[in-house]
């Protein structure tokens, strides 16, 4: 495996650059393949976006993948992540100003799980600005989903990932050092998102303490508390695929489908949240083939 990454790194090399968003933030974002760009917008919400490489890597002889670290993700650092300085709008504002770096148009936005709820913010913003939009396994527009993903993904919790999750997430063990306790938490936990647990492996040895920033998860989660973004979606004309694997304990694809009329829906059979990883097969037939179509 890492002979291979190794293979596909030297064939399409990262070109890695940074800009100022409008309020001056440092932001950083890496080029992967050629052809036309595509913009990956990773989860959590917090997640880097190292974690989406390798559809980058799969897909890059046809199209140019930009993997966007979000202001306070990888390696674009926010000092203090809190609801201020990880606002909405500015969240939005720093897509825009990504445009704007890029000299593009239009964008064709990418988004997995929040990059997915976060995609469809910077439509609802500038529909104009859209050029497609593939919703991989994204939240939906609203909270109807939440809870009944609170309870599959409990459900799924096996006995071993219940007591990790439970010793890492002593007062003491977040105490003496966070990043470890939050990292060892997000790995316990990964493997209850596949249909199958054994397919999280490579996913969660990849894991790092830089991977996920909890700061930023709660600094724009509590500003969600009363999400609805159905208002103006309507606006979005661009194509848009929702693909989803139907074993995912996030239950928000036929949602999104019908957000926006019109749009295709791949659900993928024996896959969870990261169908790419499960399926790779149906997963890049079903992206390749819609990026292609754009």
């Amino acid at each position: 495996m890492r002979r291979l990454l190794l293979l596909l790194a030297l064939t399409f090399p990262l070109s890695a650059a940074t800009f100022k968003s409008h309020d001056g933030t440092v932001l950083h974002y890496e080029l992967v393949g050629k052809g036309e760009p595509v913009v990956l917008l990773s989860g959590g919400p917090g997640f880097s976006p190292e974690y989406l490489r390798p559809i980058a890597d799969k897909l890059g002889g046809k199209h140019q993948f930009v993997l966007f670290h979000q202001r306070g993700t990888g390696k674009s650092v926010v000092e203090t992540p809190n609801a201020e300085t990880l606002a909405i709008p500015k969240l939005v504002g720093d897509l825009e100003a990504l445009r704007q770096e890029l000299k593009l148009e239009k964008l064709t936005l990418a988004g997995h799980s929040f990059g997915g709820i976060l995609s469809m913010m910077y439509a609802r913003a500038h529909p104009e600005r859209i050029r497609a939009i593939a919703f991989i396994d994204a939240g939906g527009p609203t909270l109807a989903s939440v809870k009944k993903f609170e309870a599959n993904i409990n459900a799924r919790f096996t006995a071993e990932d219940t007591a990790k999750i439970k010793e890492w997430s002593a007062p003491e063990k977040m105490k003496d050092n966070r990043r470890r306790a939050v990292l060892e938490i997000t790995k316990a936990k990964t493997g209850a998102y596949f249909a199958d647990p054994k397919k999280a492996a490579p996913l969660i040895d990849a894991m790092t303490e830089e991977s996920f920033h909890d700061g930023v998860f709660w600094g724009i989660v509590f500003q969600m508390m009363a999400l609805d973004l159905r208002e103006g979606l309507e606006k979005v004309k661009a194509p848009v695929l929702v693909i989803h694997g139907k074993q995912d304990p996030l239950e928000s694809a036929e949602e999104v489908h019908a957000t926006f009329p019109g749009s295709k829906l791949v659900m993928i059979e024996n896959a969870g949240h990261f169908p790419w990883l499960e399926q790779p097969d149906v997963f890049y037939a079903a992206l390749g083939e819609f990026l292609g179509s754009v």
